[in-house]
C-alpha cells in the first residue's frame, strides 16, 4: 500500500475505538499493514515500525570500502546506554545473514514506528550494491536495552545470499524457528512469559499461490504474569526455515502494580450494566475497492461498551489519555443542523484541475501566500475507492527555505462529482521558526465550543451529500488547541459501520482537517431493516460470548491536530475478551437476522474460503479448489465459479495478478493515472491487474498506442504465448519455429508460434488433446486453473520463473 502526502485514519465504531490518528507518510505505510492490530480492540494500542513496511531509515551515507564497522562507532550518546557498534552486533547476532550487507548509516533517535514510543533507539541503515544497482533499509534497536527492535529482510536480499534448498517446513516446524529467535532476542524470556496470538495474526494477508510461502507469527508478551498490551513480538519466517522479519513493540513507561483493588467480578457488574448494542449496516469485506460489495444488518457494541475498566478505579479509561473516560463528550447522534447550503455536485465533463482547486479554496482556506504546486489524478481513495480523484497540494514558497518543498495543504476532490473528501492544514515545525501559521490565522480570536460545532456542521453540510438527512454527530474530542467532530452516517436510520467524517476545528476558528469515508449505495444495503434478532438478545448473546481478562493496557501515543502526542502510559485494566488466551480477538461481529458470529476486515475474507459450489466431480476439481483456496478465483455470491465459462484475456490477466497478491483489492489506491494500453485506462476493471502484471514484466511495457484487447476471449495458442513471456523464454521460443519440433502433433501447421506451443508443451503446462493442441480452442476457467496449477509447481526449477524481486 503506498500512500502519498498526509494521511488520515479515523474510526470510532467499536473495532477501533475513537483513535484519530494524523501522521506523515513515513509512518502511514507501517500503521495501516499492521492495522488490524493496533485497532481491533477497544483500548488496545500499538506501535508498529516503519522496518514492517520494509522501509528502512537511512541518514547518513557512508562511503569508503565495505567494513562492517564503517558507519559505526564504540561512541555512547546520552540518554543511551549501548553504542552504535553494539546495536548493530545484536542485529548480525540475530540475522547473520546481514554480515553480507554494508553498514552505510547509523542513526540515535526515537525509532520510526507509529505511535511514536517514548524510548531512544539506534535505527542502523544497511546497504547492498551489485554493480551498478544499490538498495538500502533499515533496522532498530532499543538504546537502553539493547533488544532488537525490527528487522525486515527485503526478499531480493534473501533470494540472492540464501543457496538453493528443497526444504519445505510446516508450520510447525517454522514456528519452532521462530520461537528459537525470540528467546535469542529477549534475553531472560521463560515460556510461561507469552502467550502466541496464533491463527488471528496476519487475518488480512492471504497467502499467494507464487511465491515463496511465508509463516507469520505473533506473540504477546507478559509482565509480571500479567498479558501487556504494549509488548509483542512479530516474526515471519519462510519455508525454507529462513526468518525474514521481526519486530518488537514495547514502552519505557512505569507499570502499575499487578494486583488489583477491585475485582472481575465488580468489573463484570459495569461491564454488563454499561453494556448496549446498535444495529448497523456491515459489509464484511469493509474497506475493500471491490466494486458491488454488499451489506448485511448486524449488531455492534454501542460507544465504548468493548472499552477497557480500570482495575483499581472501576472507571472506563479513555485511552488517549489514560485517564477516566469523559462521557461529555459523548453524544446521543445528534442530527447535522445548519444554515449552510448543501452540497451541490458539479455538472459536466470531469474536473480539470483548476476547477478542482476551486471547489477546495470555496469551502476551505488556502492562505493567499500558498500556491498549488502539485496534483495528480488517481483512482480513488479509500473515501471513494472507484471514482477518480484529484489530489492537490499547496505550498508556501515563502517559507524557510529548508522547509520550501513540503506540501503543506492538501485536498483530494472527486474529479466528476466535484465532492471534496480530503482537505488537510498541516503545521509546520521546524527549529528556526516554532509553530508556522498564515498571518491571518494569528489574527484570530478564540471561538467558543458552540461556534465550533456550528461551524463543523455547517462544513458538513456544503461539502457532504445529504449531511442532514444521513449524518449523525457522535462524539467531539477535545485537546488544548482544538476540538473533533466525529459524525457516523445513518441511512434508514441505521448506522452504515464505517462510514464516517471528521472535521477539526482549531480554537481560533480555523478548520485543521477534514475527512470522509463514505461508500455505501442504497443499492448495497439489504431489503428489510427489520432484523430476525432483537436488541435485548443481541446483547444477551454478546454477554455471554465476552469474558473480562485482566491485562495491562496501553494508551497515548496518538497525534490529534497538530499537538504533541498524547504521553505513553499502562494502566491495569479488565479488557472483554472471547478467548482468556489472547487480548487480540475482537474481530468477530454478530448478524441480526442469523444470530451468528462473522468475521469482517480490511479487503480479503479473513474465514476459510468455502469450496465452490459448483465443481465437484469436474475434472479440473482439484486445481479449482487449488485456485480458490489461493483465491485466484473469487466464487460469486452463490458460491459459483462456472469452470466451463470461457475466460478472456482480462480474466487471464486477473488470475495471474492475483495469484501475485491475492489481496489486491485491500490496496485503495494506485501510484498513477496514467493509461497503460489504448484500451486500458484508470476506468478499466483490469487496470490493477494489468498494472501488477506489468511491475512483473509480464506484459512487455505499457503503450498507450497498443491494444491489449482484454475483453477477447482467450485462446490456448494466445496462451501458451503469454506463458513463454511469464517465463522469459519469448528469445528461445524461436528456435523451435518448425514443424518438426511439434513431433506428433497433428494440427502442427494451424499454429502460427510454434516455438510458444511447442515450450508450452515441453514444460507440461499446456498438453496435447489427443494428439492435437488444438490453438484456436478457447480456455475455460477450469483449463486456466490447471494451467496455473502447474505454473506454480514450475516455481525454483527455472532460471527466471518467480525468481525476480519484484514480486509483491
Amino acid at each position: 500500500m503506498k500512500m502519498k502526502g498526509e494521511v488520515t485514519i479515523l474510526s470510532w465504531d467499536w473495532n477501533m475505538n475513537g483513535r484519530l490518528k494524523t501522521f506523515t507518510a513515513k509512518a502511514a505505510a507501517t500503521a495501516m499493514a499492521t492495522l488490524l492490530f493496533t485497532t481491533q480492540a477497544p483500548g488496545l494500542t500499538g506501535s508498529a515500525s516503519a522496518a514492517q513496511a520494509e522501509a528502512g531509515s537511512v541518514n547518513e551515507a557512508v562511503t569508503g570500502g565495505n567494513n562492517q564497522q564503517d558507519a559505526t562507532s564504540n561512541d555512547v550518546p546520552q540518554g543511551a546506554k549501548i553504542s552504535s557498534r553494539q546495536a548493530a552486533d545484536n542485529i548480525l547476532k540475530l540475522f547473520p545473514i546481514l554480515k553480507k550487507a554494508t553498514i552505510s548509516s547509523v542513526k540515535f533517535d526515537s525509532p520510526s514506528s507509529y505511535p511514536p514510543p517514548d524510548y531512544k533507539a539506534w535505527d542502523i541503515g544497511f546497504q547492498i550494491t551489485q554493480g551498478n544497482h544499490s538498495m538500502g533499509f533499515g533496522a532498530s534497536v532499543h538504546a537502553g536495552t539493547g533488544e532488537v527492535l525490527n528487522v525486515h529482510l527485503p526478499s531480493e536480499f534473501v533470494e540472492n545470499h540464501l543457496e538453493a534448498s528443497n526444504t519445505r517446513l510446516t508450520r510447525e516446524e517454522a514456528e519452532k524457528t521462530a520461537l528459537d529467535m525470540m528467546y535469542q532476542a529477549i534475553p531472560g524470556l521463560k515460556a510461561d512469559e507469552y502467550v502466541s496470538l496464533g491463527d488471528l495474526y496476519s487475518p488480512m494477508e492471504q497467502e499467494a499461490l507464487f511465491g515463496r510461502k511465508q509463516y507469520q507469527f505473533a506473540y504477546q508478551l507478559k509482565h509480571d504474569g500479567i498479558v501487556s498490551e504494549a509488548e509483542r513480538v512479530y516474526i515471519s519466517v519462510d519455508e525454507r526455515g529462513q526468518a525474514t522479519a521481526y519486530s518488537r513493540t514495547t514502552i519505557a513507561a512505569k507499570y502499575p502494580s499487578s494486583q488489583p483493588k477491585a475485582s472481575e467480578e465488580q468489573a463484570r457488574k459495569i461491564f454488563e450494566n454499561e453494556f448496549e448494542v446498535e444495529l448497523a449496516y456491515i459489509s464484511k469485506t469493509r474497506l475493500s475497492s471491490k466494486l458491488g460489495q454488499s451489506y448485511i444488518l448486524g449488531y455492534l457494541p454501542k460507544g465504548n461498551s468493548m472499552g477497557p475498566i480500570n482495575a483499581n478505579t472501576l472507571e472506563r479509561i479513555d485511552t488517549l489519555t489514560g485517564k477516566a473516560e469523559n462521557k461529555s463528550g459523548e453524544l446521543q447522534n445528534k442530527k447535522v443542523t445548519g444554515t449552510a447550503s448543501a452540497f451541490t455536485a458539479a455538472s459536466g465533463s470531469r474536473l480539470n484541475v483548476q476547477q478542482a482547486a476551486e471547489r477546495v479554496a470555496a469551502h476551505f482556506e488556502i492562505p493567499k501566500d500558498y500556491k498549488l504546486d502539485h496534483s495528480q489524478l488517481n483512482k480513488g481513495d479509500y473515501g471513494s475507492t472507484n471514482n477518480q480523484v484529484w489530489s492537490l497540494s499547496w505550498s508556501n514558497r515563502n517559507a524557510n527555505i529548508s522547509y520550501m518543498f513540503m506540501r503543506d495543504i492538501s485536498a483530494q476532490v472527486d474529479a466528476v462529482t466535484g465532492q471534496i473528501y480530503s482537505y488537510t492544514l498541516m503545521h509546520r515545525v521546524g527549529p528556526e521558526m516554532g509553530q508556522e501559521k498564515p498571518d491571518q490565522e494569528k489574527q484570530r480570536k478564540e471561538i467558543t465550543a458552540q461556534q465550533a460545532e456550528k461551524l463543523a456542521m455547517n462544513t458538513m453540510i456544503s461539502v457532504v451529500p445529504n449531511a442532514k438527512e444521513q449524518f449523525r454527530l457522535k462524539k467531539v474530542i477535545e485537546t488544548d488547541n482544538a476540538r473533533t467532530f466525529l459524525f457516523q452516517r445513518y441511512m434508514n436510520g441505521i448506522q452504515v459501520q464505517d462510514d464516517t467524517a471528521q472535521v477539526q476545528v482549531m480554537n481560533d476558528g480555523a478548520i485543521n482537517e477534514f475527512y470522509t469515508h463514505v461508500v455505501a449505495t442504497s443499492e448495497q444495503l439489504p431489503a428489510s431493516i427489520k432484523p430476525e434478532i432483537s436488541e435485548e438478545q443481541a446483547k444477551q448473546l454478546y454477554l455471554q460470548k465476552y469474558k473480562l481478562m485482566l491485562n495491562y493496557a496501553r494508551y497515548g501515543g496518538y497525534i490529534l491536530g497538530y499537538n504533541e502526542p498524547a504521553p505513553l502510559g499502562i494502566n491495569l485494566a479488565y479488557v472483554p475478551v472471547s478467548d482468556m488466551k489472547s487480548i487480540y480477538n475482537l474481530y468477530e461481529m454478530l448478524d441480526a437476522n442469523k444470530g451468528e458470529w462473522f468475521f469482517t476486515n480490511f479487503g480479503a475474507d479473513s474465514a476459510p474460503p468455502a469450496e465452490p459450489a459448483d465443481i465437484a466431480g469436474h475434472i479440473a476439481e482439484s486445481a479449482l479448489q487449488s485456485m480458490t483456496k489461493h483465491r485466484v478465483l473469487l466464487p460469486d455470491e452463490q458460491g459459483r465459479v462456472f469452470p466451463d465459462r470461457v475466460i478472456t484475456r482480462g480474466d487471464w490477466f486477473d488470475y495471474l495478478a492475483r495469484a501475485i497478491n491475492p489481496n489486491m483489492d485491500m490496496y485503495y489506491n494506485s501510484d498513477s493515472s496514467n493509461k497503460l494500453f489504448a484500451d486500458v485506462t484508470i476506468d478499466s476493471p483490469y487496470y490493477k491487474s494489468v498494472k501488477v502484471l506489468l511491475d512483473q514484466r509480464w506484459l512487455g511495457l505499457a503503450d498507450v498506442e497498443k491494444k491489449l484487447k482484454p475483453e477477447e476471449e482467450m485462446t490456448r495458442e494466445e496462451l501458451a504465448v503469454l506463458l513463454v513471456r511469464i517465463l522469459r523464454y519469448e528469445k528461445m521460443a524461436g528456435f523451435y519455429a518448425l514443424p518438426s519440433d511439434l513431433p506428433n502433433i497433428a494440427d502442427a501447421g494451424a499454429i502460427s508460434n510454434k516455438g510458444a506451443v511447442s515450450l508450452s508443451l515441453k514444460l507440461g503446462l499446456l498438453p496435447s488433446i489427443e494428439g492435437r493442441f488444438m490453438p484456436a480452442r478457447k480456455v475455460t476457467v477450469a483449463e486456466a486453473a490447471q494451467v496455473l496449477e502447474r505454473l506454480a509447481k514450475l516455481q525454483g526449477k527455472t532460471d527466471h520463473f518467480m525468481s525476480s524481486s519484484r514480486l509483491y
